[in-house]
């Protein structure tokens, strides 16, 4: 074999390694939104995290979504949490848990009530979680 053709061989691999790592790619992409709809106008403090990611505390007027795209860990395990505050409320709650195989939410409302999200398999809104009160907000 000459080199022109190892040459063309070689570039042949290169593109179907690199057209099968994009195709990967986006299979593991996962994305997840939170809506601020709570009453009055109220400005939501939201600060998402994984073990990996620390996207840092945003603040979401009234309608607005805070928007995450990531890529999911490659053997599984992605968890991604927020925490929410507003006044003197606060709450937790998974966002995004790969190993949850029961109910996927990928669209969440915060409200006055708590956080309710959309089940990506039913359709349905679901409860998530409910505020809590707390005395101070260690944010």
């Amino acid at each position: 074999m000459t080199r022109k053709q190892l040459a063309t061989i070689h570039k042949a691999l290169l593109a179907a390694f690199v057209l099968a790592a994009a195709a990967m790619a986006d299979r593991y992409l996962a994305s997840v939104d939170i809506t601020n709809k709570l009453s009055r106008g109220i400005v939501l403090i939201v600060h998402c995290k994984s073990g990996d990611d620390d996207l840092g505390p945003r603040a979401l007027e009234a309608n607005w979504t805070f928007g995450m795209t990531f890529h999911q860990n490659f053997f599984g395990g992605t968890l991604f949490w927020c925490d929410l505050a507003v006044e003197d409320k606060r709450l937790s709650f998974t966002a995004f848990d790969e190993s949850d195989h029961e109910t996927y939410i990928k669209a969440f409302e915060v409200s006055d009530g708590g956080v309710d999200g959309v089940d990506s398999f039913s359709g349905e809104m679901v409860h998530v979680c409910g505020w809590r009160v707390v005395t101070h907000l260690n944010f």
